[in-house]
């Protein structure tokens, strides 16, 4: 057998990956923010060319956990729900971009990019110089590429480590005639005492073992951006206030994200009911920086929904986006909130209407 030439083909088969500079960013300033392990969500896409046995891997975004994140010095865990939220945020706005971006292709480029937006795996610090796998992450990937339910069988793991800069150039120095031609890490110089390195990883179900990547990295705008996290997401602190102040005032709320103007990104639509009138807010991804839209109906319209219906998406059609003149006066701010405007709007409505 020809090892050399085996070798080869197995580097050849190996996926092709392009990592956004912002998401290398992230990686360096977090890996030097934190001395424990530390670590993201790695987004981005799979895409299959002809001819190539593994997908070609691009990760555009990151996610961080929450403050149930596990940090120690030599142990890392990924917080829970929000990071899976925060995905099917991005997943959904990204379906909807997709879908409307269709019919102005009119190329095999910009069809590339039409693929489902996917948790390609994680990136994390470890401790010292340790630039390969652990057990613990190689029994991770194995029983994700394993797991029948994934749609995903494909795990990339990227390994950030903080080096004293002589000892890095020193470990380059040291390197082997057997690992000349190997795919490298990419190496961020801080300081002239330190460098973050950071080592990219595959595995799949075709590659049961762990195999090093040579990563690309690429200017932002070269690859699909995605919107900004939602407020209901990014500040459950806000979603708390907002609620509790609704609620002390005898308002039924519900929330829902839709798709309630047609146009990308979704918007979080705040639902509250009391007496005569059902109010919905539509609010941006950045609010409160931007003051939401009003709708309204009638309370009477509630009992028109049929059971078997979408109850919120169904008094969202039958709702009426209030008129510019309805608004108030006064200068929308961060510090006002949803019933705040909603007391402005009712000042101006004529008693016992429900829209002007």
């Amino acid at each position: 057998m020809n090892v050399f030439h085996s070798i080869t083909m197995a580097r050849a088969s190996l996926p092709r990956l392009t990592l956004a500079q912002r998401v290398v960013d992230k990686m360096v300033r977090n890996a030097l923010i934190y001395d424990t392990e530390t670590g993201e969500a790695l987004v981005g896409f799979a895409v299959k060319t002809a001819g190539r046995a593994e997908p070609d891997l691009y990760v555009i975004e990151t996610i961080a956990p929450d403050e149930s994140a596990v940090r120690q010095t030599a142990y890392f865990e990924q917080g829970d729900d929000p990071q899976s939220q925060i995905f099917y945020w991005w997943f959904d706005n990204w379906n909807q971009y997709r879908e409307r971006r269709r019919v102005s292709y009119g190329s095999a480029m910009g069809a590339k990019w039409d693929v489902p937006l996917v948790h390609l795996g994680d990136w994390h610090k470890h401790p010292s110089t340790l630039i390969e796998p652990s057990w613990g992450d190689t029994d991770t990937a194995h029983n994700h590429i394993s797991d029948p339910d994934t749609a995903t069988p494909q795990l990339l793991a990227i390994l950030a480590t903080v080096w004293d800069k002589q000892r890095s150039d020193a470990f380059d120095e040291s390197s082997t005639d057997a690992e000349i031609g190997q795919p490298k890490p990419i190496k961020v110089p801080i300081d002239a005492h330190t460098v973050v390195r950071l080592d990219c990883w595959y595995m799949s179900r075709q590659i049961r073992r762990f195999a090093r990547l040579s990563p690309v990295v690429v200017p932002d705008k070269s690859l699909p951006g995605l919107p900004i996290i939602s407020w209901h997401l990014s500040q459950p602190e806000r979603v708390r206030y907002e609620v509790e102040v609704m609620s002390a005032e005898g308002y039924a709320v519900s929330m829902e994200q839709s798709d309630v103007d047609k146009q990308p990104p979704l918007k979080y639509c705040v639902m509250l009911a009391k007496g005569k009138k059902v109010w919905i807010a539509v609010t941006e991804p950045n609010y409160p920086a931007t003051r939401p839209t009003l709708r309204s109906a009638p309370s009477t319209a509630i009992k028109t929904v049929p059971e078997e219906a979408d109850f919120f998406q169904s008094m969202l059609t039958i709702s009426q986006p209030i008129p510019d003149n309805a608004y108030p006066d006064w200068t929308w701010t961060s510090d006002r909130t949803i019933l705040d405007l909603i007391h402005a709007v009712e000042a101006k409505l004529p008693e016992g209407s429900a829209v002007l």
